[in-house]
């Protein structure tokens, strides 16, 4: 995790008690996000800007132009941190946003990833949340910087999605065959264990509960992992592992993401991504499904593990395509979600914002939660553009926050409704 420096910027032609007024109310806007950041007083000189630039080298910067007059500032103390993204923020009084455009323009020439946000009136309850909205972009970003990551697959082989998604995130994705994760199963935890079983009390078993502790023992063995040696998120390549040993490991998956623990099925790490950045931006590591029927202007999802902090209701079922012991049905929360897709090269995220209406065991073909999602448009020529099939989807509207995450990042974020035709 990289740690984040807010910096104030200023020049002394505004006069000074104007700009340290702005400063104390920035500070405060900062103060309420309970986030944890490292600052600086205002810079009002070049050199200054050069000096603490280099003071905070590797840090993630924040950029708040307090005044016009900073673009040079901004952007010779961006520099001297060596950061290859950049948060900048203005505001409508004092030239400030025209410099803060000035800033990211030049930054970008330089190759920089920038994203800005801006308020009108900086006392005002809109630029409190404006700052509030930032850093929250600013923690999802950097947190996911330098990340250590699990895949378990069938062979212990770094594929190339793993290599460049290190390559993405400067960080490392650590490889384990499902051989050596069934070789520990006996090691398990015992109190975690028992933590699986409780967390499954609410739920009706339509299906014997034979292996159920075979699950179980899976559960804590991958949180175990996670815990001890601060894996942002893994990823389980499930069809090898229920192929060869008759259980599926989507109960597990379901209550680990429950509990904070990012993991994503299929190997899939492109999803991985997503769920680790709606984990950030949201607390819910979001559902991860198949886009299975598009009609109209409805998409049908359905896959066979959720976040069991995710449904209102859900009973225990046979896995779809295998009829293998374990799979989760449930019902969400009707509601606005965002949905989003990314290639497997870690190029482009497509995203979009559809309401839930229907949901749980629909249809007997497919997997065994489903959910039916309207949109404000036809999306039945989607399946042309979407850059994969699995999506992630999760409660609310954070298409914004999803994009400004994504171009930090340094990948294209691409609206549905920007592809598909006119909305009705």
């Amino acid at each position: 995790m990289t740690r984040i420096v807010i910096a104030y910027f200023a020049t002394k032609l505004h006069g000074e008690s104007y700009y340290n007024n702005l400063y104390e109310i920035f500070k405060k806007h900062v103060s309420k996000t309970g986030i944890v950041v490292e600052a600086t007083q205002p810079i009002t000189s070049v050199e200054e800007a050069r000096s603490l630039g280099e003071k905070y080298r590797e840090y993630f910067p924040v950029l708040i132009s307090l005044t016009g007059g900073t673009s040079k500032l901004m952007y010779e103390f961006a520099k001297a941190t060596g950061s290859p993204r950049v948060l900048l923020i203005g505001h409508g009084d004092h030239n400030s946003l025209p410099s803060t455009i000035s800033a990211r323009s030049r930054l970008d020439s330089d190759g920089v990833y920038t994203w800005i946000e801006h308020c009108k009136r900086p006392e005002s309850p809109e630029c409190g949340s404006i700052v509030e909205k930032t850093l929250i972009i600013a923690k999802t970003v950097s947190s996911l910087l330098g990340s250590k990551i699990l895949l378990i697959a069938e062979r212990e082989e770094k594929p190339d999605e793993a290599e460049e998604l290190e390559a993405l995130l400067g960080g490392v994705v650590d490889v384990v065959s499902m051989d050596t994760i069934a070789s520990k199963l006996g090691e398990a935890d015992t109190a975690l264990i028992e933590s699986f079983y409780k967390s499954l009390e609410i739920y009706e078993f339509t299906i014997p509960k034979d292996s159920l502790e075979y699950v179980a023992r899976f559960y804590a063995i991958v949180k175990s992992m996670a815990v001890n040696n601060g894996y942002k998120g893994i990823a389980v390549d499930c069809f090898p592992y229920l192929v060869k040993y008759r259980v599926t490991p989507c109960l597990a998956l379901a209550v680990l993401n429950a509990e904070g623990v990012v993991v994503a099925c299929e190997g899939d790490l492109g999803s991985l991504l997503l769920m680790m950045i709606y984990k950030e931006l949201t607390g819910l590591t979001g559902w991860i499904a198949n886009a299975s029927v598009f009609r109209g202007n409805k998409i049908y999802f359905s896959h066979c593990t959720i976040a069991t902090n995710m449904i209102l209701s859900g009973k225990i079922v046979t896995h779809f395509e295998s009829g293998y012991p374990y799979a989760l049905s449930g019902r969400l929360v009707p509601s606005t979600y965002t949905l989003a897709s990314i290639s497997r090269d870690y190029s482009i995220i497509m995203g979009g914002l559809g309401k839930i209406t229907t949901s749980g065991l629909l249809y007997n073909t497919m997997c065994r939660t489903q959910a039916i999602v309207e949109l404000d448009y036809d999306v039945e020529e989607l399946p042309l553009y979407l850059p994969a099939n699995h999506h992630v989807l999760v409660p609310g509207d954070i298409r914004r926050e999803l994009k400004a995450v994504a171009w930090l990042l340094g990948i294209d974020y691409v609206d549905y409704s920007k592809v598909v035709g006119s909305k009705k």
